[in-house]
């Protein structure tokens, strides 16, 4: 019903400018208000939910949001073949930026703002929405922004988690609104400029044009890098300000390390750029250029303004490695995020100290706090299963005729950390050229990086109980 209503947006621009897109809208937003609300009437006695319900409820949520989000693309003729509508959906939701459209710039207005907003839905979660207008209980509520927030925890900006998501939308839609403004004054368009924001503050990566932000102005390309550095921030720093904290905010050990990595991401592309390779005529050009890339890089926001392939490999290496760090806990951002990185390397540094001193007592502080044993344990199997996702990923694209390790390694880089730059792999619109097994790996570690693995784990988990209960009756008998 959420999804319906969010699809109201894209009917209004249609009929604003004219286009004949509404004819078809109207009736899609309707048959799936219906069919929500009949959903919505079929409500289980026991209404509160554990943890296990509350990452599949998650799961299941983005499955269909997806699934029924694609159906924009097919009935407009854009993506006739569903599954990759499909594709097209999860990259928006997801935030991930990367695109089976060949080109963009045919699609009516009415569907790019649609492809856009699935950007600013999936950056802060669809659920989270949901409970800032509908509230479960409690418990109920913490499973299941547990289970649909990045980063190892999940903080509490109030008492109530209702409030929470109603904070962290409204720091959402205020940063929105302010580079939507920001754009505009900058001489983008109004229609234009909110497309971006979209984009920006969910660090997903469609644009309006082929050429992605390449054609912008540079005035327009730096509002858009400073938002870009902004979203990858934890929101709850954002509303530790808002409410006067700035102490507190200011002594977040993530933020300076991402700030950090920023300025060393930025040192190193444009020394390399500039003077190893004299890619560009001036350093200014090169130090803007670096700045674009690496930030838009490790915030996985995936915008382009320039082609990073023509980039030397050293400097496509460090981009390459930056989308697996991401940005910050709490963000929008995708990767495996900064927090993670921080709290693995404390726990290896803990543990060879305990393998020199076996008596000495030794604990993993996060922001002056010790960092529970759960959370680290939950760190270790996290970094596990990605890297066995990866590998699994890699071997079933790596089927492909022709495909080469370099490529399919950028691919499945680029699809499980949601970051929409292309380095070494396809030109806009490329991922058509895959086939439909390959299509559908890149859907599912999408959604593997955006839900953060274990919602997804947990959904094929419980999808094939029923027949491994089955096959242990058959085999008891046999």
């Amino acid at each position: 019903m959420i999804e319906a209503a969010f699809m109201l947006l894209p009917t209004f621009i249609a009929v604003g400018y004219g286009e004949s897109d509404w004819k078809w809208f109207v009736p899609l937003v309707l048959a799936i208000a219906v069919v929500g609300f009949l959903l919505y009437l079929i409500k289980p006695q026991k209404r509160r939910m554990h943890a296990k319900e509350g990452f599949i409820i998650v799961a299941l949520a983005w499955i269909v949001m997806s699934m029924v989000g694609a159906l924009p693309y097919v009935i407009s003729g854009l993506l006739p073949n569903y599954i990759n509508a499909v594709f097209e959906a999860v990259s928006g939701f997801t935030t991930s930026g990367v695109t089976i459209v060949a080109d963009v710039e045919i699609a009516s207005h009415a569907v790019l703002f649609w492809r856009s907003l699935t950007h600013w839905i999936g950056g802060m979660g669809v659920l989270v929405f949901m409970l800032a207008l509908s509230p479960v209980s409690s418990g109920s509520s913490m499973h299941i922004m547990r289970a649909e927030a990045p980063g190892p925890t999940t903080e509490k900006l109030s008492p109530k988690i209702s409030e929470t998501a109603k904070w962290l939308y409204v720091i959402y839609l205020a940063l929105t609104l302010i580079e939507a403004l920001a754009l505009s004054i900058a001489k983008l368009g109004v229609f234009q400029s909110f497309l971006i924001s979209f984009g920006t503050l969910a660090t997903g990566g469609f644009s309006f044009l082929n050429s992605s932000l390449a054609a912008f102005t540079h005035a327009q390309q730096v509002i858009v890098i400073v938002f870009m550095v902004l979203a990858g921030v934890n929101f709850s720093l954002f509303f530790l300000i808002a409410t006067g904290k700035f102490r507190k905010a200011l002594t977040d050990t993530e933020l300076w390390c991402y700030l950090g990595t920023i300025v060393v991401v930025v040192i190193l592309l444009t020394l390399n750029v500039f003077l190893v390779r004299d890619q560009f005529d001036t350093f200014g050009e090169a130090l803007h250029q670096s700045f674009f890339a690496g930030v838009s890089a490790l915030t996985s926001t995936g915008f382009a303004a320039y082609n990073y392939n023509l980039f030397p490999w050293f400097s496509k290496g460090i981009l390459v490695l930056v989308m697996f760090i991401g940005g910050c806990a709490g963000s929008t951002a995708g990767g495996i995020k900064v927090s993670r990185f921080m709290i693995m390397i404390k726990e290896v540094r803990r543990y060879l100290k305990e393998r020199i001193h076996p008596r000495q007592v030794n604990v993993v502080k996060y922001n002056k706090k010790e960092v529970e044993d759960e959370v680290v344990g939950g760190i270790l199997v996290y970094f596990g299963i990605f890297i066995l996702i990866f590998v699994i990923s890699m071997f079933i694209v790596s089927t492909e005729k022709n495909m080469d390790f370099t490529t399919s390694f950028c691919c499945v880089s680029t699809t499980l950390n949601n970051n929409g730059i292309e380095i070494k792999t396809v030109d806009f619109g490329g991922y058509f050229n895959f086939h439909w097994w390959s299509r559908i790996v890149f859907i599912f570690d999408m959604l593997f990086g955006r839900l953060e693995i274990f919602p997804i784990v947990l959904f094929f988990t419980w999808l094939f109980t029923p027949v491994r209960d089955v096959y242990k009756k058959v085999r008891h008998k046999v």
